[in-house]
């Protein structure tokens, strides 16, 4: 009953969506891309983890506005940005030893969100974490480009299943995040 719950409550906050010409227009617990970080959080309590081989951004991650739907989010911010505007906002869902139920509720959002976005290009992207370099981490992603034009934004459907070295720092989780199309390429370009 709890999973049912879960996948209700997670699908209804897609609702909104549907009419979303803007990456602004999509939100996670309230915050969008954009926004200042410094409207949520203090300088102080901001702690910049430079995550990537490349110092450009920073991640930030907060178990501060946990909720039913999430059990943490994490932030991208440009490294020299003080003004602290969210380039990149993820929703954490942590599925520690239950990794088939993260793929399962990944699929159910995955259709929701195919039939709410059909003029979105839908992409699946699956394979090996970069960050591991045994090969034993893979992520399986789901990514809709909500202006298939110019691909400046998108949103992103992930299950993270870590090695098991790995599992003990990340957690496997399910992540629902959206990127403007310049943090997108930093990941896929200069960020491992």
């Amino acid at each position: 009953m709890k999973k049912i719950l879960l996948i209700v409550i997670l699908i209804l906050s897609f609702q909104t969506l549907a009419n979303a010409d803007n990456i602004k227009d999509f939100e996670i617990e309230g915050i969008t891309i954009g926004d200042s970080l410094l409207d949520y959080y203090s300088e102080d309590e901001i702690k910049k983890n430079f995550f990537y081989k490349s110092k450009k951004y920073f991640s930030f991650s907060s178990t501060k506005y946990s909720s039913k739907n999430y059990d943490g989010l994490q932030f991208h911010i440009k490294s020299n940005d003080n003004t602290y505007k969210i380039v990149a906002i993820e929703g954490i869902k942590l599925f520690v030893d239950k990794f088939n139920e993260c793929k399962d509720l990944k699929q159910i959002i995955v259709n929701q969100l195919s039939s709410m976005f059909i003029n979105a290009e839908k992409r699946q992207q699956d394979g090996n974490h970069t960050f591991d370099t045994t090969g034993n981490s893979k992520f399986y992603s789901t990514l809709f480009y909500l202006n298939p034009n110019n691909k400046f934004s998108s949103i992103k459907v992930t299950c993270f299943d870590w090695s098991e070295k790995l599992e003990k720092r990340f957690g496997d989780k399910l992540s629902i995040s959206i990127h403007t199309q310049p943090f997108q390429t930093f990941m896929a370009e200069e960020a491992y």
